[in-house]
Parts: structure tokens; sequence; C-alpha cells
């Protein structure tokens, strides 16, 4: 099989196992969605999350909720570990990196 279609397969398998773990994955291409967002990149899938404005009211430019970034990014590592995936986590983004075995 060639990269791509590796990296596809890989892409597939990532959402499909967010999606069984209860996860609702938003379109990469949606800008103006928020939350899960899973997107290809030329040597992994990376998985990120969005915060919806209800999260911030008052709309402060400064909201990072780290706290939140944080647990989510744990259970990311631990879901996709335990689903044999090799993971990475990027902690000044908050996404998570999955590479092809």
């Amino acid at each position: 099989m060639s990269d791509e279609v590796n990296l596809q397969k890989l892409f597939d398998d990532v959402c499909q196992t967010l999606s069984r773990a209860g996860f609702d994955i938003a379109s990469a291409n949606a800008e103006e969605d928020a939350g899960l967002r899973v997107r290809q990149e030329p040597d992994a899938v990376v998985v990120g999350w969005v915060p919806a404005d209800q999260l911030d009211p008052a709309g402060r430019m400064d909201a990072e909720y780290e706290g939140i970034r944080t647990a989510l990014r744990q259970a990311l590592l631990e879901i996709l570990t335990q689903a044999g995936f090799s993971v990475q986590a990027d902690r000044s983004s908050g996404e998570v990196r999955v590479q092809p075995a």
C-alpha cells in the first residue's frame, strides 16, 4: 500500500476509535465548528480541539482552557494508546499526533 493509502486508513481508524469512545468529531475543514477535529498531515493524523463560544460568554481573547485541554489530551493519549496507536502530545498546541506504526 502507498503512504497515502496507509495514512487514509490511519485517519479512518482514528476517527472510528474516537467515535466508539463517545467523541463527536467536527470536520477539520469546517472552520466555524467547535469540537474535536481530526486532520491528515503528510506524516501523521492530528487530533485537536476547538472550544465553543459558549465556554466563554464574555469573549475573552486570552481564554486558553488549559484545564480542559490537559484533561482532553490525557484522555486522547490513553484511548489511542490502548487502541494500539503510536501517539505523541504536542503540549504547546494541545494536539495529539498519531503516526503510522
